[in-house]
C-alpha cells in the first residue's frame, strides 16, 4: 500500500478475528481526493462476499489503485483502476474458466444525493459517488466488478465439457428448399 502523509485512510480488521478475516481500507473520500492522495494493494476474489456466488473455487486476486484528482475545476474525484482474473464458471459448459476484470471508473464526489445532477443519467463518461468519511474501498471494487459482469458468463470460443467439445449445428435452410424443388 502507498500512502502520501495525512491520517485520511485507515486500515480495518473485522471483530471476529483477523488473522483469518480481510484487511479492509476505508478512506476520507473527500479529503483523500483534495489531497491527491494515492492507494494501491491486492484483494483476492474471495474476500468480497458479494462475488460468492459468481465464484467457480475462489481463485481470483485483483490489484487496485485509488487515486485522488480533480474533475473540472470546482469537483473532487476518485479515479478507480482494477485489473485482475476470477475463477468462474462457464454457463455454457459447467466448466472452470478466466474471466479477465480490467477496468477505470472516475467518480465525481458529490455532498450528498440532492447534489446529484439531473443528467447524471444521461453522461455515460461521468459516474457520481456520495462522498464519505469512511468509504469501503473493497465494498466500491465489488461493487463496480458485479455491475460489470455479463448476464451469463461464457467461453468466447465453443466449449469443452468432459473433453467433448460442445457445438450446435445448424440445419442448412437451403436444404428444405431443395427438397420443395424436386417435387
Amino acid at each position: 500500500m502507498t500512502r502520501k502523509p495525512g491520517n485520511y485512510i485507515m486500515r480495518a480488521f473485522s471483530r471476529n478475528s483477523a488473522s483469518t478475516l480481510p484487511e479492509r481500507h476505508f478512506i476520507d473520500s473527500l479529503e483523500f481526493a483534495k489531497q491527491s492522495l494515492e492507494i494501491h494493494d491486492k484483494i483476492r476474489a474471495s474476500n468480497l462476499l458479494g462475488l460468492e456466488d459468481v465464484l467457480h473455487s475462489g481463485r481470483g486476486e485483483f490489484e487496485f489503485r485509488v487515486v485522488g484528482c480533480r474533475i473540472g475545476r470546482d469537483k473532487s474525484g476518485l479515479r478507480v483502476e482494477v485489473k485482475g482474473v476470477l475463477g468462474v464458471q462457464c454457463q455454457r459448459c459447467l466448466e472452470e474458466m478466466d474471466y479477465a476484470v480490467d477496468f477505470t471508473r472516475t467518480f465525481a464526489l458529490v455532498a450528498d444525493e440532492s447534489a446529484l445532477p439531473e443528467e447524471e443519467f444521461e453522461d455515460d463518461e461521468v459516474d457520481y459517488l456520495v462522498a464519505d468519511s469512511r468509504l469501503d474501498l473493497e465494498a466500491l471494487i465489488e461493487e463496480e466488478i458485479l455491475l460489470g459482469l455479463p448476464l451469463a458468463i461464457r467461453h468466447e470460443e465453443s466449449c469443452t465439457g468432459g473433453g467433448a467439445s460442445v457445438s450446435v449445428v445448424k440445419p442448412n435452410p437451403f436444404q428444405a428448399l431443395e427438397g420443395l424443388r424436386k417435387k
